[in-house]
């Protein structure tokens, strides 16, 4: 006996939109597969400049496609400014009266091609205006990628940036201090954190030195890195010193040094890395020998 299965409209239209659905994911997974998103990459990340009012530099950077796909990039410069105290909030559009070095830049020409494997070193020239006041100027380069003209492509851009920090030779203030220096005591897990707070009271950039080092109780060096960082005028900067592949469990010395301008600072403390877990265990574990010896002296 045969049996008979009956489509319904409704259904027949749910198997045509899994059907459409699955080959347009299907398509696009393809696609994807065939064209492989665009790598690009700038050297270097940031330049120091200082210049006379009024005077000209040319110089350079390089544009490096390390992908598998080819495509054309565009030039063209922001301001630069900080959001916060952490420096992870930059503002490329804040008009702040130090953030106009961006205006002095002119580059040869604004896009370029660039073939997978390939570099290009990219020209561009800054003009310093002659009655351009003292102290620090700031800005960014930035390097776009743009899509193909691929009507199907899905547009996707990637853009990359070089920080000018430059200074105009003159009368200016550089002063800073340091607002705070921590190293917690008690953390409960990796990485081992230090905190140092840096305030520019100057109307230019400095570079703060930094070295973190960690030791054991028996004065084995564990951990040692130094990094600069740069802080910007009329602002503070919060510094977090890591050791990222610190073991769960362990006590040690940290070590903190920072230098700038003329000053240097130290700060150091021992630093007990445990887990919650561990500390409740052995706190219920104290509690509970001392419930037991009270217990015992009552009998």
């Amino acid at each position: 006996m045969r049996k008979l299965v009956r489509i319904t409209s409704s259904g027949l239209i749910i198997a045509l939109m899994f059907v459409s659905g699955l080959a347009f994911t299907t398509t696009a997974a393809a696609a994807e597969e065939a064209e492989p998103p665009e790598s690009i990459t700038l050297s270097p990340v940031n330049k120091h400049y200082q210049f006379d009012a009024g005077s000209t530099k040319q110089d350079e950077m390089t544009i490096v496609n390390d992908g598998k796909v080819a495509y054309d990039f565009i030039l063209y410069a922001r301001p630069y400014s900080v959001q916060n105290a952490a420096y992870t909030s930059p503002d490329f559009t804040a008009t702040v009266s130090n953030a106009d070095a961006y205006q002095w830049v002119q580059f040869d020409q604004a896009r370029y091609h660039i073939e997978p494997n390939q570099t290009v070193k990219v020209p561009y020239t800054l003009r310093i205006p002659k009655d351009a006041t003292p102290g620090g100027h700031y800005g960014v380069l930035f390097a776009e990628t743009q899509p193909s003209g691929k009507v199907e492509s899905v547009a996707r851009k990637k853009r990359v940036g070089m920080i000018l920090y430059a200074t105009v030779k003159g009368q200016y203030l550089m002063s800073g201090k340091t607002l705070d220096s921590s190293i917690p005591l008690l953390q409960f897990r990796a990485p081992l954190t230090a905190n140092t707070t840096i305030q520019n009271e100057g109307n230019s950039d400095f570079l703060v030195t930094t070295e973190l080092q960690v030791s054991d109780l028996f004065g084995g060096r564990k951990y040692s890195a130094a990094k600069d960082y740069p802080v910007l005028p009329k602002t503070k900067r919060q510094i977090t010193l890591n050791w990222d592949n610190a073991p769960w469990f362990g006590l040690y010395k940290v070590d903190v040094k920072t230098s700038f301008l003329d000053q240097k600072h130290s700060n150091s403390s021992y630093v007990l890395i445990a887990p919650r877990w561990l500390l409740i265990v052995l706190a219920l574990t104290i509690a509970g020998g001392v419930l037991y010896a009270v217990l015992r002296r009552r009998h």
